[in-house]
């Protein structure tokens, strides 16, 4: 019984470590390829969470994305925040519930690597309409990711999710 216990343990761990050997192989395939995709401008990245600036994260649902295509971006991400415009009937603060629809060119994309945090930071800028919004985007080892959008009249926004090439 002891000897079938023991057997069993040393069956467990060789498929354990084949099964992390694997698993490591998979994700620096995936990780050269989002490399290769983030050096040619041509990724996605899914949002699962929101962070408002003046809220608690909300978890999201759908599709909920910033795609870069070339010198393009186009997003689709919703948004909660405030609205710094004056408006003719409030007195400057109005609350927006919203979507960010950008499908426009970029302007000053810009690739940093960052080896003390294992990660890239992507900077860009992209005009919406009359609005102009800033996006920095913090590219971590293992595809995770954080973006910062910052629009030029509108509380700022954090989004968190992962990265993937374009198909």
């Amino acid at each position: 019984m002891k000897k079938l216990f023991l057997l069993l343990v040393a069956a467990m761990t060789i498929v354990g470590c084949a099964t992390s050997e694997e698993r490591a192989a998979r994700q620096a395939e995936h990780m050269e390829k989002v490399k290769a995709a983030v050096d040619g401008q041509q990724y996605k990245i899914n949002m699962r969470e929101m962070i408002p600036l003046r809220s608690s994260s909300i978890h999201l649902s759908g599709m909920n994305y910033l795609k870069v295509n070339g010198n393009e971006v186009s997003t689709d991400l919703p948004y909660l925040g405030r609205d710094d415009v004056p408006h003719f009937k409030t007195r400057g603060e109005l609350k927006f519930d919203s979507r960010i629809l950008i499908r426009t060119q970029m302007e000053g994309y810009n690739l940093t690597l960052i080896p003390k945090e294992k990660a890239g930071l992507i900077t860009f800028s992209a005009r919406n309409g009359s609005e102009n919004c800033n996006f920095n985007i913090r590219i971590y080892s293992d595809g995770q990711v954080k973006v910062i959008l910052r629009p030029e009249k509108r509380d700022e926004v954090a989004y968190e999710g992962y990265i993937e090439p374009s198909k």
